[in-house]
């Protein structure tokens, strides 16, 4: 019975949280929700103008914009999610003052925020394509949503792991942006695996990044099958960091509201 008291402050504890986030994040701008628009937005029209200026077709399907963003909303939500859950704590110092809010609590409203977002933009965006009269047939959801799920343990493993590591070493932060940048192009973003040249693929092979967009992808074209992407593989690095930061997690817990 306490268990099931306890689960339901907890749910309550995260609606609120959740409910504050948005109001802060979209709620104080007469723009709102259009930046969560407007960025991949920005990256379709971008590639869309390079690709068209080099003579190029899309890799997949006659529509470059959905190719390019059926690898713009898998990247965004493993970078946001990072990015959210990494500055979650920091930017909620105050709200660990009440016994009922937990660290990982901040972490799991940012989390939803984001999903609930990404989606949101993906049918805003899809839609506008139907109406463009672009034919959409989606082959699975089951695997478009496998992918994204693993995208969200991943990222949210990173997060929670470089979370635990700012406080001690602020400089990491820094560090971590710098590092993390390359993989924006070397995730499948703007292209396919097959496309690569023998020596890039065995390099990019190991990106879990890469198996997760290209998974997403084959989900989402019924012509598309990648040779790359191993459900094995994506599955044991998404599910091991995803450990490893709540591992984390629970050992800086304590530090976090001493801060």
């Amino acid at each position: 019975m306490e268990f099931f008291q306890a689960l339901n402050v907890q749910g309550r504890v995260i609606s609120a949280l959740t409910l504050r986030e948005t109001r802060s994040r979209y709620g104080n701008s007469r723009l709102g929700f259009f930046w969560a628009l407007f960025e991949p937005f920005a990256h379709v029209v971008v590639f869309i103008g390079i690709f068209s200026a080099l003579g190029r077709a899309s890799p997949i399907g006659e529509s470059m914009g959905l190719f390019i963003l059926t690898g713009i909303v898998p990247w965004l939500l493993y970078s946001n999610i990072v990015g959210k859950v990494m500055a979650g704590l920091a930017a909620n110092k105050a709200l660990l003052g009440y016994p009922q809010v937990m660290p990982i609590d901040i972490t799991i409203s940012r989390v939803i925020l984001e999903v609930a977002t990404l989606i949101l933009v993906m049918l805003f965006f899809l839609g506008l394509a139907v109406y463009s009269g672009v034919t959409i047939r989606i082959d699975s959801f089951l695997q478009m949503m496998s992918a994204a799920g693993l995208i969200i343990l991943l990222a949210t493993g990173i997060g929670l792991i470089n979370a635990a590591i700012i406080p001690h070493y602020p400089s990491y932060q820094n560090i971590y942006s710098a590092f993390s940048r390359p993989l924006y192009f070397i995730s499948g973003v703007f292209f396919t695996a097959d496309f690569l040249s023998p020596e890039a693929y065995a390099m990019v092979q190991y990106n879990p990044l890469i198996h997760l967009v290209e998974w997403f992808r084959s989900g989402f074209y019924t012509s598309f099958n990648s040779n790359l992407y191993e459900p094995n593989y994506a599955i044991s690095v998404c599910l091991g960091v995803f450990i490893v930061g709540l591992i984390a997690e629970r050992k800086s817990s304590k530090r976090a509201r001493q801060i």
